[in-house]
């Protein structure tokens, strides 16, 4: 009989925490009703939700950027945030940020790697046909982009926000070895 009334009331508490995750959702993000779909649509939520706070630090670095050099004359060393505030938390790559950009083969990378999921952050330069080359070399090695994220920045920088999933034939199997793979292409394509 406890285990009956223990059983009971764990799937008292998870239905109501399941309605309420609901609640905190736009209804276009849960479509059905049952668990799997509501916890699916709070993960979608949730990386939406991060693009666009992505998107408001970039907007806000854009500003400061803005800012800093209107105020800012001839005589004054004072110089716009760096690339990277906020959006890396504990880059495996840091050159390009730190080259105050004059350096078009530097990269920036981050990934972290949770279950087969890899969420990968990327600053560089600009450049033509960059993300196509990116893509095509990220799917050889066996990871599959599930969402994409790109916002540009002037001088002209890129900031990427990637989220990849690991192939089982994908032959990396930690997060520093994928942010080595993305920076060396990266690089590469930038020296290109």
């Amino acid at each position: 009989m406890t285990h009956i009334a223990v059983e009971r009331n764990r799937r008292r508490l998870m239905n109501c925490h399941l309605a309420t995750l609901r609640s905190l959702m736009p209804p276009s993000f849960v479509q059905r009703g049952d668990q799997a779909s509501i916890v699916g649509g709070a993960i979608e939520f949730v990386k939406e939700l991060e693009q666009h706070l992505l998107s408001l630090r970039a907007q806000k670095w854009l500003q400061a950027s803005v800012s800093v050099s209107s105020r800012s004359d001839d005589n004054d060393k004072c110089s716009a945030p760096a690339l990277h505030d906020g959006f890396f938390t504990s880059s495996q790559y840091m050159g390009y940020s730190q080259s105050q950009e004059e350096d078009a083969t530097a990269v920036d990378v981050e990934a972290t790697l949770v279950q087969g999921h890899v969420n990968l952050k990327v600053a560089a330069q600009r450049r033509r046909g960059q993300l196509v080359r990116a893509m095509a070399a990220m799917e050889e090695l066996r990871l599959s982009i599930l969402h994409l994220n790109i916002t540009t920045l002037e001088p002209p920088s890129t900031l990427y926000y990637i989220n990849l999933k690991m192939e089982e034939e994908c032959k990396l199997e930690t997060a520093d070895e994928v942010a080595t793979a993305v920076h060396q292409i990266f690089s590469y394509i930038n020296t290109c």
